[in-house]
């Protein structure tokens, strides 16, 4: 009998153009769930590991680290770099003394009497 294994592959979305990473047990129709990020991914398969103790499989790993490195690849591209003229001026700027709060006035307790109630004439039953 061959050993469980974790496995993680891409599949294509039904709802939209953009993949979809599932992540299965080998041998268990039921075990399968379907991740956004490849990041989600890796998170779950190693999260299925601890509960079950199964292996994840090396060739999805290593595809699967792959492309979290060239999604953060492309996310460090699309993001502008700012001049350091730009950032060190912007500090300065934005520098505002911290507003002092006012010490709460202390308020003296307010002292209540209370009228001490009649007594009713107790009624016996026989």
């Amino acid at each position: 009998m061959e050993a469980k294994v974790i496995i993680i592959s891409v599949v294509k979305s039904n709802k939209s153009e953009n993949n979809v990473w599932m992540v299965a047990i080998t041998g268990e129709e039921q075990g399968k769930a379907y991740c956004k990020s490849p990041y989600k991914a890796m998170r779950f398969a190693f999260l299925l590991k601890k509960q079950t103790g199964y292996s994840i499989e090396d060739a999805s790993l290593k595809a699967l680290s792959e492309e979290i490195a060239k999604q953060k690849a492309e996310a460090a591209a699309a993001e502008p770099e700012k001049p350091a003229e730009q950032e060190a001026q912007q500090p300065e700027a934005e520098e505002k003394p911290k507003k002092q709060r006012k010490p709460r006035a202390k308020k003296e307790p307010k002292v209540v009497q209370m009228a001490p109630e009649p007594q009713q004439e107790l009624i016996a039953f026989l």
